[in-house]
């Protein structure tokens, strides 16, 4: 991370640029965005691509868990501009609109990581298509079953991608031996 905050739009390129030719993306929870708009825009130099528990709503617009994520967390980034809401409160209210409790973080790592936060785009604002699995092979890994992460899952494998559960891993299934093994797998399958 180079910028003040998380930009898919900027990121994308970057990423293709990093790719230095082709070669494989691999995107975890907000990275998952900027890997499939990378995908869309250059699918000629992206081997394959890896969606780890992906934040990729705009794609399962409609679902239950998706929707009831948005409703939770619309009113957080709806006080991002608000600079009477100091950083320790707005990371309070954005733990508790992700079902989270609140870091135990001193006030100016509140304020850092506050700030980040603030200056990047809703997740379900970034325009991303639904066919990108039909561009770029693939892999879509879900942890705990997390209603928002496996119905954008279904929406991608609805489209050809391949979703693979690995129940147990959290928020992190590429930190599982059976995640890990799995991106392994893709990757040299799609390596030609």
């Amino acid at each position: 991370r180079t910028g003040a905050a998380d930009q898919p739009e900027r990121d994308a390129d970057r990423a293709i640029e990093a790719l230095g030719g082709r070669g494989h993306l691999v995107g975890h929870s907000y990275g998952a965005v900027t890997a499939m708009l990378a995908a869309q825009r250059r699918p000629d130099v992206i081997r394959s691509l890896v969606l780890l528990e992906p934040a990729c709503y705009d794609v399962a617009r409609g679902g239950r868990g998706v929707e009831g994520h948005i409703r939770g967390m619309a009113p957080v980034f709806a006080v991002a501009d608000d600079p009477q809401v100091d950083g320790e409160e707005f990371l309070a209210r954005f733990a508790a609109g992700m079902g989270a409790q609140m870091p135990d973080l001193d006030a100016g790592a509140c304020e850092t990581i506050a700030a980040r936060i603030r200056a990047t785009p809703a997740p379900w604002e970034v325009d991303l298509r639904t066919d990108t699995p039909r561009l770029v092979p693939t892999l879509v890994i879900t942890g705990d079953e997390t209603p928002m992460y496996t119905e954008v899952a279904a929406a991608l494998e609805a489209q050809g991608a391949t979703h693979l559960a690995l129940p147990g891993t959290g928020h992190r299934p590429q930190d599982s031996d059976e995640g890990m093994a799995a991106i392994c797998r893709w990757q040299e399958e799609h390596s030609a």
